[in-house]
């Protein structure tokens, strides 16, 4: 690793631990608030079958990685059981989310922004509450938020290969994961073999999982079609409640102020054109948005879009900085 990255890392380490470890520390499963799918990921790592049909449980990459973790866990903190369980998901997670940092400082930097914006955008990712969240409980998005930030980032430095390799293991953190594998799409990649390769191995990994897990759970199984369809019906009164002050406030819970900050970058940038913003960048908020709309659950899946979100954001810092500069940087 290069100095730059030794520091990102550093920097990045720093403000996950500092901003995630109350979080892990007073959260309990007997009282896990907004994040209850942690009871099911927890009973997933320990090899408990779910008791009704189950969406989750074809999640199980991060907590098949925490039961793998747990032993030395359990190690550290033997007169509690628990403890050591949720200590393996921390490890686990607090992974997830330094890579999907790394991820984004060197997507910013493909994009033109200076290391220090670059820093800049990391401390705003790490630091949200929705980071904190996902980071600090057993749950399973930041996989899927580092996931995102791999897509994104690989997609705009067009590093083909890396990113037709990792398409299959991505593809089965979280479903969510499946609009980002198609990014490159929008691109010149979709042009290179080796793209086409590596999505026909993702769908080809996703049906492989999906198949064994139906042997392993038989009548617990749940189809993605049944929940994508409990989700629609529901979708008129998910709707309407983005139009409260509730629905607003929710929308914009993951990234606090930044979000009016991007509204004003994006506005600044299409009067100046200080940068081209990859398209692939941009596509990850009407992706984001829609699952906001299907799940109810507008915080956690809006959030991401942090890549264009951060992005925007920091365009409009940059203007405030240094006022607008020519395009620097080469659009996807």
């Amino acid at each position: 690793m290069t100095r730059r990255a030794w520091l990102v890392a550093t920097v990045s380490a720093a403000i996950l631990y500092g901003a995630s470890y109350q979080q892990f520390r007073f959260f309990t499963l007997a009282d896990p608030g907004g994040a209850t799918d942690a009871v099911h990921y927890v009973a997933m790592a320990k090899g408990e079958r779910p008791s009704e049909p189950e969406i989750r449980h074809y999640r199980w990459v991060t907590p098949a990685a925490a039961s793998l973790v747990m032993p030395i866990t359990r190690q550290l903190v033997v007169d509690d059981d628990e403890l050591g369980l949720r200590l393996a998901f921390y490890l686990v997670n607090l992974a997830f989310s330094l890579v999907a940092c790394l991820a984004l400082f060197w997507l910013l930097q493909a994009m033109g922004f200076s290391t220090a914006l670059g820093l800049l955008g990391v401390c705003a990712f790490a630091s949200s509450r929705i980071t904190v969240l996902v980071t600090g409980t057993p749950l399973v998005d930041a996989g899927y938020f580092c996931a995102v930030a791999l897509l994104v980032c690989l997609t705009v430095q067009r590093r083909v290969t890396p990113l037709a390799a990792l398409m299959p293991v991505l593809i089965l953190l979280k479903a969510t994961t499946i609009p980002f594998l198609l990014l490159p799409l929008l691109t010149p990649l979709r042009h290179r073999w080796v793209i086409w390769v590596g999505l026909l191995a993702a769908a080809a990994s996703f049906v492989s999982s999906g198949q064994i897990l139906s042997n392993i759970y038989g009548d617990s199984d749940a189809s993605y079609v049944g929940t994508l369809v409990e989700h629609a019906v529901a979708l008129p009164h998910t709707a309407s409640r983005l139009f409260t002050w509730s629905g607003v406030y929710d929308l914009q819970n993951g990234f606090s102020l930044w979000l009016p900050l991007a509204v004003a970058g994006a506005w600044l940038n299409a009067r100046h054109r200080t940068r081209d913003v990859p398209l692939v960048v941009v596509a990850t908020v009407p992706i984001a948005f829609g699952f906001a709309l299907l799940s109810g659950n507008f915080g956690r899946m809006f959030f991401a879009a942090f890549p264009a979100v951060i992005s925007f954001a920091l365009i409009a810092v940059e203007h405030v900085m240094t006022g607008p500069a020519p395009a620097d940087a080469t659009p996807v």
